[in-house]
Protein backbone atom coordinates (compact mmCIF):
# COMPACT_ATOMS: atom_id res chain seq x y z
CA UNK A 1 0.00 0.00 0.00
CA UNK A 2 1.67 2.95 -0.42
CA UNK A 3 1.86 6.22 1.17
CA UNK A 4 -0.81 7.91 0.44
CA UNK A 5 -3.91 5.47 1.27
CA UNK A 6 -5.25 6.03 5.40
CA UNK A 7 -7.01 2.32 5.90
CA UNK A 8 -10.02 2.61 8.19
CA UNK A 9 -10.60 -0.69 9.81
CA UNK A 10 -12.61 -2.59 12.37
CA UNK A 11 -10.10 -4.17 15.03
CA UNK A 12 -10.80 -6.32 18.16
CA UNK A 13 -13.85 -4.53 18.68
CA UNK A 14 -12.92 -0.42 18.27
CA UNK A 15 -12.17 1.32 14.40
CA UNK A 16 -9.26 3.02 14.04
CA UNK A 17 -7.01 3.75 10.55
CA UNK A 18 -3.27 3.38 10.02
CA UNK A 19 -0.87 4.95 7.65
CA UNK A 20 2.73 4.22 6.63
CA UNK A 21 2.61 1.47 10.02
CA UNK A 22 1.23 4.67 12.44
CA UNK A 23 -2.12 3.57 13.54
CA UNK A 24 -4.89 6.27 15.25
CA UNK A 25 -7.30 4.09 17.83
CA UNK A 26 -9.79 3.86 19.15
CA UNK A 27 -12.95 5.31 17.66
CA UNK A 28 -16.48 4.87 19.11
CA UNK A 29 -17.78 4.69 15.43
CA UNK A 30 -17.24 4.29 11.66
CA UNK A 31 -17.84 7.52 11.01
CA UNK A 32 -15.13 9.22 13.95
CA UNK A 33 -12.48 6.74 12.65
CA UNK A 34 -13.40 7.96 9.02
CA UNK A 35 -13.54 11.86 10.12
CA UNK A 36 -10.20 11.16 11.97
CA UNK A 37 -8.36 9.86 8.83
CA UNK A 38 -9.73 12.43 6.30
CA UNK A 39 -8.48 15.34 9.04
CA UNK A 40 -4.90 13.54 8.90
CA UNK A 41 -4.46 12.88 5.22
CA UNK A 42 -5.59 16.84 4.42
CA UNK A 43 -2.71 17.57 6.85
CA UNK A 44 -0.47 15.23 5.03
CA UNK A 45 -0.27 17.38 1.84
CA UNK A 46 -0.57 14.85 -0.43
CA UNK A 47 -2.33 15.23 -3.46
CA UNK A 48 -2.90 11.74 -3.94
CA UNK A 49 -4.22 11.25 -0.35
CA UNK A 50 -7.20 8.87 -0.08
CA UNK A 51 -9.64 7.27 2.74
CA UNK A 52 -10.11 3.76 2.38
CA UNK A 53 -12.89 1.78 4.57
CA UNK A 54 -12.04 -1.70 4.47
CA UNK A 55 -15.45 -3.36 6.24
CA UNK A 56 -14.01 -6.63 6.19
CA UNK A 57 -11.39 -9.20 4.86
CA UNK A 58 -12.43 -9.15 1.33
CA UNK A 59 -14.68 -5.38 0.92
CA UNK A 60 -13.26 -2.27 1.16
CA UNK A 61 -14.10 1.21 -0.11
CA UNK A 62 -12.71 4.60 -1.32
CA UNK A 63 -14.82 6.94 0.68
CA UNK A 64 -12.48 10.49 0.25
CA UNK A 65 -10.11 11.41 -1.90
CA UNK A 66 -7.75 14.36 -2.16
CA UNK A 67 -9.17 17.49 -3.92
CA UNK A 68 -7.89 20.22 -4.84
CA UNK A 69 -8.90 23.40 -2.94
CA UNK A 70 -10.80 21.72 -0.60
CA UNK A 71 -11.87 23.25 2.35
CA UNK A 72 -11.38 20.94 5.73
CA UNK A 73 -14.61 19.37 7.66
CA UNK A 74 -16.80 21.19 9.52
CA UNK A 75 -16.84 20.57 13.27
Amino acid sequence: MSESHFLVYLRDGSWQHSNRGNTSAPYRSREAAIEAAIIEAQASGDARAEVIVQDSETSAETVWRHMPDEQPPVR
